[in-house]
């Protein structure tokens, strides 16, 4: 059985790519039993109690965002503070009480299992994926709406989490902070929910707008994130080819020149038709597995 099948089960790749890639969430309902062999909360918690736990890759964090680095560490004084990232696990078993949200960045190179899950589902998918762990406690709300920049494939391996949801307007390209977050009333009027439970499975496209909360069950889930290649991402990599980058130092304006005054088109011309042409050439995703030491 393929990874792909795991987790989306009776959903062909056809219907996931025709039907719910990049503009439609999915549920997936699972058995209590299908991601123990791949992660669950003994498995979690011994990442938690044999790692040295650094911030900002391990937080915790709120709806109201009012949980600072500062909380989370030993108080020692302003400069030891500013340089001390090592957090408290008593302080972070707090704030967690309080109502955090536990958010381990990366959590798969920490475990062989999330790992070879990892690079099993980049090879299948073409696409480069990371693994973020979350844990929330029972009668809590998890942080503030918002929407992601890439995909994100929800695997809720412990407890449940009720996941908000909807489709409203939204930049890509622009941070959160400056965009109008829709509005969220006692009913949440206008949200579409869904509660997912042990064994579940959700797929939330890139600018979908959602939000948690925790109702009698204690949370713990893994975001897989998904990264197709963008057009930024392959633009980004063109700069790393001398006649690209040649090309972007020609000169798109002359001495003399009016100040406000259309550029020259024929460079542009040329960088075009460069682009098309490479466009057509094979492109290596380079989807390396993290690299490893061995000693003998």
């Amino acid at each position: 059985m393929t990874i792909f099948s795991f987790v989306f089960e009776h959903i062909s790749k056809q219907q996931f790519l025709t039907d719910y890639f990049d503009h439609a969430p999915l549920h997936i309902k699972g058995t209590t039993e299908k991601f123990s062999g791949l992660f669950d909360m003994q498995a979690f918690n011994l990442i938690l109690n044999s790692n040295t736990l650094l911030y900002p890759k391990v937080r915790i964090t709120n709806h109201n965002n009012t949980i600072h680095k500062y909380d989370l560490i030993d108080d020692v004084d302003r400069y030891s503070n500013n340089q001390n990232n090592t957090l408290n696990k008593k302080k972070m078993l707090h704030a967690i009480a309080r109502g955090g949200t536990l958010v381990f960045d990366n959590i798969q190179q920490h475990s062989t299992q999330l790992e070879d899950f990892s690079d099993k589902l980049a090879e299948e998918l073409s696409t480069r994926i990371s693994i973020n762990g979350y844990y929330t406690a029972a009668h809590q709300t998890g942080v503030n709406p918002h929407f992601d920049r890439h995909d994100v494939l929800v695997l809720q391996t412990h407890g449940s989490k009720r996941w908000y949801y909807r489709s409203d307007q939204h930049v890509l390209s622009k941070a959160i902070r400056h965009q109008a977050v829709p509005l969220i009333d006692t009913d949440a009027t206008g949200w579409s929910s869904i509660l997912l439970e042990q064994g579940d499975v959700f797929y939330c496209p890139r600018g979908v707008w959602h939000f948690t909360r925790t109702e009698a069950q204690h949370s713990g889930h893994l975001a897989v994130g998904l990264y197709p290649l963008t057009l930024k991402d392959w633009l980004l990599r063109q700069e790393q080819d001398e006649n690209f980058a040649s090309l972007l130092e020609s000169y798109v304006r002359q001495p003399f020149q009016y100040p406000v005054s259309p550029i020259e088109t024929a460079p542009l011309l040329t960088l075009v038709n460069h682009l098309l042409n490479t466009a057509q050439k094979d492109f290596d995703l380079d989807l390396q597995s993290r690299p490893y030491l061995e000693l003998e």
